[in-house]
């Protein structure tokens, strides 16, 4: 199982070093090469499809219908 957690205190770097020491967890740090991409995700995946204009079309009006769902009551 992998946690990923924010260390508020200080003191909390003994207790987890004590935990690794006991093989209780193992402590990642993160690596040096992990880059935010530079582009939004929209603009990393546009025209990935690589869809005719009809099925875009249609693609876009299933999505309209299926975010109209959740509109609906459903009491």
């Amino acid at each position: 199982m992998l946690l990923t957690i924010e260390v508020i205190h200080d003191g909390a770097f003994n207790l987890l070093a004590d935990m690794e020491r006991l093989d209780l967890i193992r402590v990642n740090t993160p690596s040096k090469t992990t880059k935010t991409p530079e582009k939004k995700l929209s603009q990393q995946f546009a025209g990935a499809l690589h869809l005719s204009d009809t099925v875009y079309e249609e693609y876009q009006k299933l999505l309209q219908e299926g975010r109209n769902e959740w509109r609906k009551a459903i009491f």
